[in-house]
This record gives structure tokens, sequence and C-alpha cells, in this order.
């Protein structure tokens, strides 16, 4: 790993800077009529429940349904991402992958559903998929349990993780060819093609914020021999973060003075450098367990940073509790030994930091009383490290890739004037977005000036596209590709309801120099198609978005469902839906008007740039 640049931290959701691009006039996307949608749902049913915009036709299906009750078969072994070569695509999912002819977009063929990776089951999620030539190269993302297990005739060692390879030249019959082990397993896998040498390198994202595993893996497939596929190195994303991402400091001369290592919390703001300092006071609310804080507070001085003891209620509840006394912050010490780990919980009108020590460091504070104080953040290394959960790559004159992860995304260059390679990138700089827990994707525009950023509060099973959800997350970022400057923002623009999970999930770029043009799938919301041209001023041209499903185990609850990913090929959209399968649409829009054709993709990877 080579380093360039910095950290840079994003002051706020809404910073700024306007690049000098046209933008044609926006307007509002009109809906579908509706003879037309109901002459579209006779011709296929599996689009019936879609609000979709008139200028988006469905073309094709090819199902792959999954039961939505939990007791029947096949439950939970979902759909997941796509890629091409030619008139294929190869469908990624939880127990193989599917290869589909599209020859025809209105009649879409499956050749094969292979289910070899542990059929009927998840074992091998998440099942990702690359496709150069007749290599197939497959994510399995959970260690292999007891005796291990098969994918196709590739056997995976148990406790282990990583990608399996595949020839896939006979489409009835895929014949495996490697198993390349990963430390930290394959979330995503993005291929990376080095034709100069003969070989396809696959960077994989582990997805995993353990140490030693918040980077990327480099893998090498001999085009001429992918039996032969190897594990080259581990390329870190920065320097390693602090082991807890916050600190309690108690000043002297208390007993208990020096700093301790605290967790946060998934709600409220996140402490600063500055931090809150103030009188350290343990509570009081009078029950029988005073010191835990469920009930309002007693005798509670305003202003002073709350200690509670973790026990009988959630850390929202003494988090609001210790708000209402008038706390300006909050340490909570654990109830068991170890380290502390995420306080969760959702309440956006808790407005003050709360963080958690350890039992033993708990314990030593409150022996420590009465004690002055400070909650702050850890200090950051200059590139601090983060997981990788998906990579995007941009070659030709931008060599740049980026992986979104955690707390935002880090980029590298490619380039050897920067100090770069395909084997071994160069890192540029890391960003951290406030509000962002779970960074998902990071991708170009064609012309390599602007990073695409999305995230996925709640880990994409949770509702947080309503009109109620922070601001946050309902977000997509754009950003200064070379220097990490925020230059717009565009905020999910049709509000679902409690039962949809629903973030900016998985999408790509149309080919094109004239526009900017996003197609995203984003779980229950379905299809977004956002013309950014102008980055301060984006807007959405066209959508497709299904009703709730509902769930048949509990219809108070989520059902996961919606778009994993949706992506722009030659002309056409296609739609990975979780428990439908393959959708196809048109758009008719002349803000994708001339788009390029690529003739194969794998949509984390752009092979060349455009403008």
């Amino acid at each position: 790993m080579r380093r360039h640049l910095s950290l840079i931290v994003l002051g706020s959701v809404t910073a700024l800077l306007a690049l000098p691009l046209s933008a044609t006039a926006q307007s509002t996307p009109q809906p579908v009529d509706p003879e037309k949608h109901e002459a579209d749902s006779l011709r296929i049913p599996a689009i019936s429940t879609f609000a979709y915009t008139q200028n988006m036709h469905p073309l094709g299906y090819s199902p792959r349904v999954v039961p939505l009750a939990n007791a029947q078969p096949g439950a939970g072994v979902f759909n997941s991402d796509l890629a091409f070569w030619g008139k294929t695509a190869y469908h990624g999912t939880y127990e193989g992958f599917r290869i589909i002819d599209v020859t025809e977009p209105d009649n879409p063929v499956e050749i094969n559903n292979f289910t070899g990776c542990v059929q009927g089951t998840t074992t091998g999620n998440q099942g990702d998929v690359i496709i150069w030539e007749n290599i197939l190269v497959r994510s399995w993302n959970s260690p292999a349990p007891a005796g291990g297990r098969f994918c196709g005739n590739l056997f995976t060692p148990a406790g282990q993780e990583g990608v399996h390879i595949f020839d896939v030249s006979d489409p009835a019959n895929p014949v495996g060819q490697a198993f390349v082990a990963t430390p930290c397993g394959s979330h995503t896998a993005t291929g990376v093609p080095d034709p100069a040498n003969n070989r396809l390198l696959v960077y994989n994202s582990p997805s995993s914020g353990a140490v030693g595993c918040r980077g990327l893996d480099i893998i090498e497939v001999p085009l001429d021999d992918p039996a032969a596929a190897t594990y080259l190195r581990f390329e870190p994303s920065g320097d390693p973060r602090p082991a807890l991402p916050n600190l309690v400091t108690v000043d002297a001369p208390s007993p208990a003075a020096g700093t301790y290592g605290a967790s946060g919390a998934a709600f409220g703001p996140v402490p600063n450098e500055t931090g809150v300092a103030g009188n350290i006071v343990l509570v009081n609310d009078g029950s029988a367990l005073p010191t835990e804080g469920c009930g309002p507070l007693v005798g509670f001085p305003s202003g002073a940073i709350a200690l509670v003891d973790r026990g009988t209620c959630g850390f929202v509840q003494k988090v609001s509790n210790a708000q209402a006394a008038g706390a300006t912050a909050v340490i909570v010490a654990n109830n068991a030994p170890g380290v502390p780990g995420t306080m969760g919980g959702t309440d956006p009108t808790i407005t003050i930091p709360s963080v958690m020590v350890s039992q033993a460091d708990g314990t030593t504070i409150k022996a420590g009383l009465p004690a002055t104080g400070r909650v702050s953040s850890a200090p950051l290394p200059e590139i601090p490290d983060r997981a990788c959960h998906d990579t995007g790559v941009i070659l030709g004159d931008a060599m740049k890739v980026s992986c979104a992860g955690s707390d935002g995304f880090t980029v590298w260059s490619l380039d050897p004037a920067d100090g770069g390679s395909l084997e071994d990138p160069a890192v540029q700089y890391s960003k951290i977005i406030p509000g962002v827990t779970i960074g998902h994707s990071a991708g170009f525009t064609w012309d390599g000036e602007v990073l695409i950023f999305g995230h996925e509060p709640g880990g994409g099973g949770q509702a947080q596209c309503q009109a109620t959800s922070p601001l946050v997350n309902r977000t997509l970022f754009f950003f200064d590709a070379d220097t990490g400057a925020q230059v717009g923002t565009f905020v999910h623009p049709r509000p679902q309801t409690s039962l949809e999970n629903c973030t900016w999930h998985n999408y790509n770029m149309v080919p094109t120099s004239k526009r900017y043009v996003i197609v995203s799938g984003n779980y229950q919301s379905g299809i977004s198609v956002v013309d950014f041209t102008d980055p301060g001023n984006a807007f959405e041209i066209a959508y497709a978005d299904p009703a709730p499903l509902v769930n048949p185990d509990n219809p108070a609850a989520i059902e996961l469902g919606g778009d994993w990913s949706t992506y722009w090929y030659d002309g056409r959209i296609y739609e990975s839906d979780i428990t439908r399968g393959l959708l196809i649409w048109d758009l008719h829009d002349k803000a994708v008007a001339g788009a390029e054709k690529l003739g194969h993709l794998n949509p984390q990877t752009q092979e060349f740039t455009i403008g």
C-alpha cells in the first residue's frame, strides 16, 4: 500500500461545490397510463404491483421466485447481483448462479439455474458474480460449516470462505476450476482485466471491520489457466483506527484519572475530538436499581455528564432520560466483561452524544467520583482504514479505485504517476461522512470526474426511505473524485412505507459523454434513474416502484425484498429482484439517447473513460 493524500471529514450533508456542467430543465416524471399498465401486467404479471413512469416499458421476465413464508423450502435463498457477457446475463443467487439468454429481451430464456453451491441453503451466500469471457468468479461470504461444503465440484474446507472460479464455456455444465480462500470472506468482488499480463485480477471486498480485514484482497486468475488462480496480497484501506472510536477522560486529582476507550451509539450525534466536558455524575432514578437510569432522574445537575449502568432497559431510554434531566453527554458502564460494542437503537430526538466503557473501566470511574472529565472521539490516523463493502474501478484515463464501507469511502490510484499499479494501488484519501455507518457502493462517472457514494443504513433490512427517516439515510452523495470535495446530493424522492426495506443499493452509470445518468436498484423502492449532470441539481427521470411485500409470517413486519441491483446494459435496464428474479425494462428518454454499447459488463468495473 502506498499513500498520497489524507483524511477528509465532511462537515455536513448539504455542503456543495457546483460543477460547471449544463443540465436540461428538470421535470417531474409522469406515471404510466392505467390502460398501458393493465396491458403490461397481463403480459408480465410480475410487474402488476409496480408503479412506474410512462417512459419505462417492461420488456421481459425470467422468474426465480423465492418463497416469502419462512417455513417454505427455499425461503431466504435470494437472488443477488448481475454481470453480462454478450447476450448472456449471469445472475448470482445464494445457492449458485443462473445463466440467462437475453438475446430477445422480451423473452429471456434461462439456460441453467446452477444450484451447486449448497442447494436450498444460504451457506454459500452471497453469490456476487464476475464474468470474463468463459470465466465466472463467485463470492462465498460465510465460513463453511464443519465437514466443509462443495460449490459445484469445488470443495470449501470447514471454516474457510472466499471465491470460486468456474469455466462456463458450456453453460449447461459449469465446471469448477479453483477455490481461492480469503482471510475474511468475499462479500462482493470486482473484476479488473489486465490483458497485458493475460490475467483477470479480482479486487475482493470482505466487508469486515475486523482488524486485518479492512481493505481489499487481490486475486489473480490466469486467463489461459483459471485453475491456477492464486491469492496475491491484501491491500489495506488506510492506517488502523483506534480499537474503540471514542474516549472518556477523567481529570486529576480523581483516583480514576486517565483515558478510557469507549464504543459509540447507533443513535444521537457522534462525539467530536474537542468533546463535551463537565462533572461526571452517577445517575439516580429513585428506583430499586437507581444507577440504571431507566426512569426520570432525581436531582441530576443540569450540564453534567451522566454516568449510567447498563441493565434492564434499553440504551435509548437511558440516554433519553439523561437528556431530559439536562445531561450534556452519557457514559454507559457495561455490565459484562469484554470490549463494549456499539449501542443499538433509534431515536431522532436524542441530541447528546453517548458512549459505553467496559465493565472494568466503569467500575474504576465510579470509584473515582466525584470527578470532572470529558467525552470525545479518539484521534484518527491521517488516512483511517475501513471495511470495504463494495468496490468500484475505473480504468482508461482515470485509473481509480474506491471502496465504500463503514463511515465513508477510500480512494486509490492505479496510475504509476501516483505510485500505483493494478497489483498495488496507491491510497489517495479517505472520506468520513457524518451520519453514515454502513457505506455500501462507490462508483464513478464515465469521465472519472465524479464519485457516486451510496450507503446502507440498517444493513438493507430496514425502512430507511420513509418521509420521517433521517435525511442522511435517504441521501445519495456526489464527490469530486480527485479531491473528495462534495459536489452534490440527491434525496430519495418517493417516500416509502414502514414495511419497505429501502436504501440506495447497487447502481451503475449510463455510458454516455453527454450527461451523468445513474440507474439504481433500491430494494423495495425499486428502480430509480437519476440525472445529475449538474450534481447540485440532480433529479429523477424515471422509476419503477413495486408495492410493499406482505410478510406472511407477520404482516406487521418487513418482508425483505425488492431490488438487489439494477443496471443499464446495452440499451436496457436489468433489474435483479431479490424474491422475483430478473426483470428487463426499456427506458425511452432523451437523457440516455446515444448511450454506448459495451458488449459485456461487470457493473462495478468501467474499463475505459468517456469524455
